[in-house]
């Protein structure tokens, strides 16, 4: 049974909504300290007293303001356009260089494109910062399994089959974790919002044969297949907007 649009997209903004949390409770960006005391994933903080991550500095651009842009290496006209919204016509009209049949673009080219993408126009404030939702360098010296076993709910426990053998929660983490390039303590951060996987020592029902995560579609049951399912719709996000997707 697949759900409704509207459903779809209510279950993403549920999954988003959880980016929120790891700002607030893991201090992603933030190297683990030895020795310090482990906490419940979910203590409420004070946003405003809470160690913040300090914003870029950017101008403020108009729309159809023209910026210069180095090309990147795999850049195309149809990418640069639907990464700054504008239109490979207008891109072309003040690029005379450019021959209208290019394909991929130089590495190196320097361009001005104008600019109609409404996230440069408003608050600089980041939901989530890149080095928080990668596994990266951040994410190096976080003991997955150490963690989940230092806390009080049914995660530790938990087991499933999952990539061809049985594996335990924190093996489940870093395999996807490794798998999608997303830090661990995301996903750990959108299993606590859902199912209170860290804080709740009662296991909830279904969790290997319903649909945990909320998406109800065919082949999509088990806890492993939908934080797999998780997985795909935070990169969408993530990468979407680069028009690589």
């Amino acid at each position: 049974m697949s759900l409704r649009p509207e459903q779809k997209r209510k279950n993403n903004k549920t999954l988003l909504q959880a980016c929120l949390i790891l700002v607030l409770s893991l201090s992603a960006c933030l190297p683990d300290t030895p020795g310090r005391n482990s906490s419940p994933v979910l203590i409420a903080q004070d946003t405003a007293s809470s160690t913040s991550i300090p914003v870029p500095e950017r101008p403020a651009y108009a729309p159809g303001e023209l910026v210069e842009y180095t090309v990147q290496s795999g850049d195309t006209l149809p990418n640069l356009a639907n990464r700054f919204n504008t239109s490979i016509e207008e891109i072309l009209n003040e690029n005379p260089v450019i021959p209208e049949d290019a394909t991929t673009l130089p590495p190196g080219l320097p361009m001005h494109i104008p600019i109609y993408y409404e996230a440069l126009w408003g608050s600089q404030f980041q939901i989530i910062p890149n080095c928080a939702f990668v596994n990266g360098p951040a994410q190096i010296d976080f003991d997955i399994n150490g963690f989940i076993q230092s806390q009080p709910g049914w995660f530790k426990y938990f087991e499933q089959f999952a990539a061809e053998e049985q594996r335990s929660g924190a093996e489940i983490i870093s395999y996807i974790s490794t798998s999608f390039s997303i830090s661990p303590k995301l996903l750990l951060a959108i299993l606590e919002y859902q199912l209170n996987a860290l804080s709740d020592p009662t296991t909830p029902d279904n969790l290997l044969d319903g649909y945990p995560l909320g998406y109800r579609s065919s082949g999509y049951h088990g806890l492993y297949i939908q934080l797999v399912w998780a997985a795909n719709i935070l990169n969408q996000g993530y990468y979407g907007w680069q028009g690589y997707l």
